[in-house]
């Protein structure tokens, strides 16, 4: 049996992050990978046991990538209120320094083939725990309305990634409409007003 090359796995799991963005996920192929990596077909399968298993690595790792880097931020802040607006900068940041990460990341959560990989549910989304606990904190604490605090994170998600993809298409200018607003109008449908 051959030993495995941490250099190798990372190239395979790179080269399976630019193909998935040059020609979308389900076009992917185990012939495609190793043109891409520059390596044999069988060298892949020292690494992963088909390729099921290899772009559920990849969705993993780069899931864990992006949770890690937000989960880091938000344990920053004191407050459920300082968390969300700490979650919404980071995500921003996140987007803006590692756009192909975030865009391979989309691609599988918009794929129906995300279903195949045996991933669990839970897994299989951008609602991280840290966030739904700080709307949970805060709504126990009557800072945020009682709403449905997943459907809280989804909006709060889509908020930042739309906003970051019009600033990177230049639809939105960030210095006529900075991010503070966005977090302005967050924090006014979220806050429990009375």
């Amino acid at each position: 049996m051959r030993k495995k090359d941490e250099k190798k796995y990372t190239q395979i799991i790179d080269s399976v992050s630019e193909l998935i963005l040059e020609i979308g996920l389900s076009g992917v192929t185990i012939a495609k990978i190793a043109a891409k990596a520059d390596l044999y077909p069988s060298t892949i399968y020292i690494y992963f046991s088909d390729k099921e298993d290899l772009l559920r690595q990849v969705f993993r790792q780069q899931r864990q990538t992006l949770h890690h880097y937000l989960s880091e931020k938000i344990s920053l802040a004191p407050t459920p209120p300082q968390k969300v607006q700490i979650y919404m900068r980071a995500l921003y940041q996140f987007a803006q320094d590692q756009p192909r990460q975030l865009a391979t990341l989309q691609q599988f959560l918009d794929s129906p083939l995300l279903d195949q990989l045996a991933i669990p549910v839970l897994e299989q989304n951008l609602i991280f725990p840290e966030l739904l606990t700080a709307i949970e904190q805060g709504q126990a604490a009557a800072v945020f309305q009682p709403l449905p605090a997943d459907l809280a994170v989804l909006l709060i998600n889509s908020e930042v990634l739309q906003y970051t993809q019009a600033v990177r298409q230049q639809l939105v200018d960030p210095v006529i409409y900075p991010l503070e607003q966005l977090l302005a109008l967050t924090t006014n449908w979220l806050n429990n007003t009375k």
